[in-house]
């Protein structure tokens, strides 16, 4: 199946990760972010990707390159994901949109159950082991 190419924003607000729950994926959250559209540049996606799924802008000078992980594709028999991961400051406040049902805040103390496969086995024990996040 090959590996699917993801950028993500990590936004923190009291030692919490935001998910995202979509109308595709209703029973699991995801970090914010997604794959290309034509030829934009990494931090043009992340920005369109913020507005598409929170209404929120994003404030280009506080984006910073984190780290990169890659694991199992959540819910896709095969495939691997790679995610690029970004720290940022939002401009506004959260919103669900027409791509988005539910906003949530994660730590690794919450249900693990709501979270994709990689959050569970990769990206919340990074974040964790870098003192980001419960």
């Amino acid at each position: 199946m090959g590996i699917i190419k993801k950028v993500a924003l990590a936004v923190f607000k009291d030692k919490k990760l935001l998910q995202v729950r979509t109308h595709k994926e209703s029973h699991v959250f995801f970090t914010l972010g997604g794959k290309p559209e034509g030829d934009e540049s990494e931090i043009e996606r992340l920005k369109r990707e913020v507005k598409e799924e929170i209404g929120c802008g994003l404030d280009e000078s506080s984006i910073k390159f984190l780290t990169e992980f890659e694991d199992v594709a959540h819910g896709k028999s095969g495939a691997l994901v790679n995610i690029k991961m970004y720290e940022g400051e939002l401009i506004g406040i959260p919103q669900p949109s027409s791509e988005v049902v539910e906003i949530g805040y994660f730590d690794t103390k919450s249900d693990k159950k709501y979270l994709s496969t990689i959050a569970k086995r990769t990206i919340f024990p990074w974040f964790k082991n870098h003192g980001y996040i419960n």
